[in-house]
């Protein structure tokens, strides 16, 4: 039987990809601005758990 593709899935693939996106510009704009280092850090923390959430649906 022949695999089909789900549209719903591609979909949600694809916003995932813009929403990590997001993410990425809007840390990189954080990351020009005087914050404090504790803010900093729990925003890459954010960043990689949001990565790391994408990579495991895209494995199913």
């Amino acid at each position: 039987m022949a695999k089909q593709n789900n549209p719903v899935a591609d979909q949600e693939i694809r916003m995932g990809r813009r929403v990590s996106r997001q993410v990425s510009v809007l840390l990189t704009e954080i990351e020009k601005e005087e914050v404090p280092d504790r803010l900093l850090e729990l925003a890459r923390e954010l960043q990689k758990a949001l990565s790391e959430k994408i990579a495991s649906r895209s494995d199913r």
